[in-house]
């Protein structure tokens, strides 16, 4: 039994809702529950209400006039718009306590495995009753609570509030008095039935790539019973369908006890997944911190550096201007070395008597 193909990339397993992809116990229970009201559906108007993933609601749109998906998950109903794609088909994102449909407008409302997630489970079927017509269906499952989880040691984090069968009928009495009961759990048996005789009133749901499909046996048989005789001997009649075990479900508590193994171990990866991410995001804030910090010291460092190249040109323009500040000094100095030594060579007897001789011939000079 293979899922129907579908190209789109399958969504994470998280726990909260189940994936195609999934094997298991938990793979058979829920195909199981749409694979036997597909032909209810049946040229009908059909609600899947909290469809997840949207498997279901495409299994029953084979058979429906119009099915509406509805999830409240927004990456859920993506993934469903872009992995199922029927004419008949439309997914819905929005509550099941508040459903955006005219009232009276629905045959069948299929609601598997959801009211178990909801505190407002009144709410939530009141809603249901009011969208149906005077004559249509509800078909809802719940997990028994006090088998869902018998050794009590793996609960569901994702359950608010689960019922035993008392406080499920309580809540359907109200807008569903009308009520067929069916009971649903894999089994781990010896099944033998007969080829001869049709097993009155069993069906064998199958899931094939076509759809949902009804058998006339249940599987193929790995070993053969044969009650025989000699001609005109009466044979004796055994059950059409027999189904063995010890009365203690060994065998189902075997592997059941391997499946919880395997449910701890997948809860276990999702926390550890959980616990992952967290710290990735973590070294995420650290690494920008980090990063913007180093950013920071960087821009300290360049200012730094701007700052010691503008004090090294400012030094330079000061030396030089100390060097040209010097020259000028010594220039002038030197000038007045030059004045200090005319001066005192004036006060001196060979100054004052070339003096009127200095004086007279500038003065020639002048007036030629």
């Amino acid at each position: 039994m293979n899922p129907p193909t579908a190209s789109a990339t399958a969504l994470v397993f998280t726990g909260e809702r189940f994936t195609p992809e999934s094997r298991g116990a938990i793979w058979y229970e829920h195909w199981h529950r749409y694979c036997a009201v597909a032909k209810l559906a049946h040229g009908r108007i059909v609600l899947d209400a909290a469809c997840g993933e949207g498997y279901g609601s495409a299994l029953l749109a084979r058979e429906a006039a119009v099915v509406i998906g509805l999830d409240v998950g927004a990456e859920a109903i993506a993934h469903a718009q872009s992995r199922y794609a029927k004419r008949n088909l439309h997914y819905v994102r929005a509550s099941v306590t508040a459903l955006p449909l005219a009232s009276s407008c629905v045959d069948v409302v299929v609601s598997f495995e959801t009211i178990e997630h909801l505190a407002a489970q009144r709410e939530m079927l009141a809603e249901f009753r009011r969208v149906l017509t005077a004559n249509g269906v509800l078909v809802v499952s719940s997990p028994n609570r006090p088998v869902y989880n018998e050794g009590g040691d793996v609960a569901n984090a994702f359950h608010v509030r689960e019922l035993d069968r008392d406080e499920l009928k309580a809540l359907l009495d109200d807008g569903f008095p009308e009520q067929a009961w069916y009971a649903q759990r894999v089994i781990a048996q010896s099944l033998l039935w007969s080829e001869c005789e049709p097993c009155a009133g069993a069906s064998f749901d199958v899931l094939t790539d076509g759809g949902a499909a009804r058998r006339s046996e249940p599987a193929a048989p790995m070993y053969f019973i044969v009650a025989c005789g000699a001609k005109d001997v009466a044979l004796p009649s055994l059950a059409p369908l027999s189904l063995f075990d010890d009365g203690r479900l060994s065998l189902w508590r075997e592997f059941d006890r391997i499946a919880k193994r395997e449910r701890q171990l997948t809860w276990d990866e999702l926390d550890a997944r959980k616990i992952a991410e967290d710290r990735l995001i973590d070294l995420v804030d650290q690494v920008n911190a980090l990063t913007s910090e180093r950013q920071r010291h960087a821009a300290i460092e360049h200012a730094i550096a701007q700052m010691q190249a503008d004090y090294e040109q400012a030094l330079a323009e000061v030396r030089a201007e100390l060097v040209r500040t010097q020259a000028e000094f010594r220039r002038e100095a030197a000038a007045h070395a030059e004045t200090r030594g005319r001066l005192a060579y004036r006060e001196t007897l060979p100054g004052w008597l070339r003096w009127p001789l200095g004086v007279a011939r500038r003065r020639l000079a002048v007036r030629s």
